[in-house]
């Protein structure tokens, strides 16, 4: 995500910007009811002021006009002299108007009888002062109640999704391989209670799996064994013979390199299947070169048809606290990706004090994803297999706190380095005491 959004922030937001479409709506109304209202008050003033101004004129015709500081009056007679009667005023037709005069706003009423009309003016300006006060008090209202609304959304939407918050902090606890600790009973909201039990549920389900697997990774693991036992004790029977002639006796010594090969796979599977400290740290450390010599005579033996020479660079001696099957595994996957990979040239295989660099000459890896040929079923273009091999690289790698790294050459060809992470005393570390899942 390009930003974290926050539950509390929405709930917050939103309940800001209902707060300010209530309140605005309300000013709205209340600023238009306002208004209206003392218009109405104004014409209503209006009609009284014009009925009064008509029976004082009808009782003396030379009753004068009323003027005070709001109210002005006139009454305009046709072909009479309008000197006094300004022009925007006898220009008034009949009925309720809006008039500037002398840069003062008045309400107007005008109202014809027979020959004459009067004309009754009442000045607004303190009025539209008033409003316009009044409408900044709106505003101001309008904001404050936003600012309110912001501030008690945020605190009531920290105490509302408190229980979520709690039920997060609660999950990001929980592993897989713990024993299950029910969540949905430990909270009394329905809601939650509803969520927990999906968690519960979903760990549960992931407790289960990660248990069938390993179990299942220790048990073919185990089974495996005394069939290569067996397998492996006929072939020595098999080489001993006096009578079995050399091309038999290759043979022979060809099926007992692969059944010490699949020992030390089933080896590697049982060591991952293993989830204790107590089971899963090795007691005795692994010699890397002697690994490395034993590899490469067995692969040499293998791709003894194909043109590539495989060659071999011991430029340190390092032990390893960790399981020779493990080691074997890793490195034999790397040294046979290198081989597959490479029609002619060579295959180097290079032993530093802290890493294992294998270089090939082959097609190298191309314009891909290094990462995700480290997943489970990812293949490379030209890639054979079921996608496997590197993904348990990987798991072994995590498993014991070493780095795998592919990467093209400049001038062609491949290189896959394995380092191991020394610790402060310059020995690689134990193991982790859980694999990765």
């Amino acid at each position: 995500m390009s930003a974290r959004r926050s539950l509390r922030n929405r709930v917050a937001v939103t309940l800001a910007v209902f707060g300010a479409v209530v309140s605005l709506t309300l000013a709205t109304v209340i600023y238009f009811v306002s208004h209206d209202l003392e218009r109405r008050l104004i014409d209503d003033t209006l009609t009284a002021e014009l009925d009064d101004l008509i029976e004082r004129r009808q009782r003396n015709p030379e009753s004068l006009p009323e003027r005070t500081a709001t109210i002005r009056a006139y009454v305009v007679v046709p072909a009479a002299d309008l000197g006094r009667v300004p022009r925007e005023v006898a220009a008034l037709g009949t009925g309720q108007h809006q008039l500037l005069l002398d840069d003062t706003p008045y309400r107007a009423a005008v109202r014809q009888v027979g020959e004459r009309r009067y004309v009754v003016l009442y000045d607004v300006s303190a009025l539209q002062r008033r409003e316009r006060g009044f409408l900044l008090l709106l505003a101001g209202s309008v904001l404050l109640i936003t600012l309110i609304s912001a501030l008690s959304g945020r605190r009531l939407a920290t105490r509302v999704i408190a229980p979520v918050t709690e039920l997060v902090q609660r999950a990001a606890e929980l592993r897989p391989e713990d024993p299950l600790q029910p969540l949905a009973g430990q909270f009394p909201w329905i809601e939650v209670q509803q969520l927990a039990a999906d968690f519960d549920d979903y760990l549960a389900r992931l407790h289960d799996f990660i248990e069938r697997e390993r179990l299942f990774t220790g048990d073919i693991s185990h089974e495996l064994r005394t069939p290569l036992a067996v397998i492996a004790g006929a072939t020595e029977l098999l080489l001993d013979d006096p009578t079995l002639d050399e091309p038999n006796k290759a043979r022979a010594a060809r099926i007992g390199r692969a059944v010490a090969e699949m020992s030390e796979m089933t080896g590697a599977l049982l060591a991952l299947a293993r989830e204790q400290e107590t089971s899963s740290t090795p007691t005795a450390d692994c010699d890397v070169p002697s690994v490395v010599d034993e590899l490469v005579d067995r692969y040499r033996e293998l791709f003894r048809a194909k043109p590539v020479e495989l060659l071999v660079e011991i430029a340190a001696r390092p032990r390893l606290r960790a399981d020779r099957a493990v080691l074997s595994m890793v490195l034999g996957n790397l040294l046979r990706n290198a081989l597959s990979f490479t029609s002619a040239g060579q295959v180097k295989v290079r032993v530093g004090p802290d890493a294992i660099e294998v270089q090939d000459t082959g097609t190298g890896i191309g314009n891909v994803d290094v990462a995700a040929l480290f997943r489970p079923y990812v293949r490379g273009a030209n890639s054979a297999g079921a996608g496997l091999g590197l993904s348990l690289v990987q798991r072994l790698c995590a498993r014991h706190g070493w780095q795998v790294a592919l990467a093209n050459l400049p001038g062609g060809g491949t290189v896959a380095r394995l380092v191991f992470k020394t610790g402060p005393d310059g020995a690689p570390p134990s193991p982790p005491a859980t694999p990765p899942h």
